[in-house]
């Protein structure tokens, strides 16, 4: 059964705009609120601008590092002085960095950093625009840019302008073609084109690829399968050497990344190691990995069909950064829709608020890091320290957990008859 808050915020689109937009009380609480979004956004420029005049952002480097070499044979076999990090995504990634090695290392980072902070106000809008279609574009954008300084103020948004990380864009890209409808020079971007291009530039989000045909979503899956393919044949034109080192060698080379142990991979398998001491069955990770795979496909397949296309595309984004080799904490910018979901959504669950209130004061303390880390020592942490050091990837099977839970009971009253 609906709480009282639950009831005022699915009374319908319009009275959740008004509880919101009211908020700031008239006209001149409105503009004081725009006066506060102003201010947010502005610190966030003011923050990323600052860590990239200040920081050398290893990540972005990297890009710049690959797309420097896309040309001379030497793109996966080249390594970052002072870290000897390696370039490990398709080949689609470097040259989509070649723009900015015409620039100086600090002006690339400064560029970079201004795309960082369209992509998070943009990513923010399109969360909205997907958790309440019936607001209007004003209120939209006013409370993008208000919400702008919070989401970065989370551990998985600011690590991912600490290191110059593409991930708001890939997730950009994502979000806004499966929840909208865009178009270029008139013309309706078929959906599932810009999956297929965040698929080919990083391939974690190729698992939206099974995902579309498993929600009959045949022409976008279709869509975004021949794009990345594309994309990839594409580029075997371009750097046929490197292409096959890729597709052929390096892509199956998941330890080439490093850092398993380390706190920040919050991925399934990362846990699994951590929490057996390194003592895990190869054969057991696989076959828990490729489960909870199939589970949250399963889920996702089951939320887009009965509850949402919104939920539907968090649970599989979800399941995607669970059942990735590696998962680093700055991968984790979907916080920011599934809080969004969790808060606003008309199908939220009951107690939606206390869960994105609490999932949001986690992620703003940055839980993981409060324990020891670094040169294995989580090898050597307590089990109340295990918790601590893997509650992302814990909270992530919670909400996929959560949401299974959440359909089945909803089911289960559709059918007894129960309001």
């Amino acid at each position: 059964m609906a709480t009282r808050d639950d009831t005022a915020v699915r009374a319908g689109p319009g009275s959740a705009s008004a509880g919101w937009s009211g908020v700031a009380g008239g006209r001149w609480g409105r503009r004081l609120l725009w006066a506060v979004g102003c201010l947010s956004v502005a610190v966030v420029v003011g923050r990323a601008v600052h860590t990239a005049v200040t920081v050398h952002q290893l990540d972005l480097d990297v890009y710049l590092m690959g797309a420097s070499h896309l040309f001379g044979g030497h793109l996966y076999t080249v390594q970052l002085p002072g870290s000897g990090l390696p370039f490990t995504y398709p080949p689609v990634a470097a040259l989509a960095f070649v723009p900015l090695t015409v620039l100086g290392r600090t002006s690339a980072q400064v560029v970079w950093a201004v795309v960082s902070v369209v992509a998070l106000v943009g990513f923010i809008a399109v969360s909205l625009r997907a958790v309440r279609p019936g607001w209007p574009g004003s209120d939209v954008a006013l409370w993008s840019l208000v919400l702008s300084y919070p989401a970065m103020a989370l551990d998985p948004v600011g690590l991912t302008f600490s290191f110059g990380q593409v991930n708001l864009v890939l997730a950009l890209l994502v979000l806004a073609d499966l929840t909208g409808t865009w178009s270029i020079a008139g013309r309706t971007l078929p959906r599932g084109v810009l999956t297929g291009l965040a698929a080919a530039v990083k391939l974690t989000p190729a698992i939206f690829v099974p995902y579309l045909f498993l929600t009959r979503q045949v022409r976008a899956g279709v869509a975004a399968l021949v794009t990345l393919v594309v994309a990839g044949l594409a580029m075997v034109v371009v750097v046929p050497s490197e292409s096959w080192s890729f597709w052929t060698r390096y892509l199956f080379d998941a330890h080439r990344v490093g850092g398993v142990v380390f706190v920040s991979n919050q991925s399934l398998r990362s846990t699994l190691v951590r929490f057996t001491r390194d003592h895990a069955s190869e054969h057991l990770v696989v076959a828990v990995v490729a489960a909870v795979a199939v589970a949250g496909l399963a889920v996702a397949t089951r939320a887009a069909r009965s509850s949402s296309p919104l939920l539907g595309v968090l649970v599989c984004a979800v399941t995607g950064l669970l059942v990735s080799p590696i998962t680093w904490a700055h991968h984790l910018v979907w916080a920011v829709p599934v809080l969004l979901w969790l808060a606003l959504a008309e199908d939220r669950p009951a107690g939606g608020r206390v869960w994105a209130a609490a999932g949001a004061a986690w992620l703003w303390w940055g839980a993981i890091w409060r324990v020891p880390h670094g040169s294995g020592r989580e090898l050597h942490d307590s089990v109340a320290q295990l918790l601590l050091a893997d509650s992302y990837t814990l909270a992530m099977l919670l909400f996929v957990g959560g949401v299974a839970l959440m359909l089945a009971l909803r089911r289960r009253a559709g059918r007894s008859g129960a309001p």
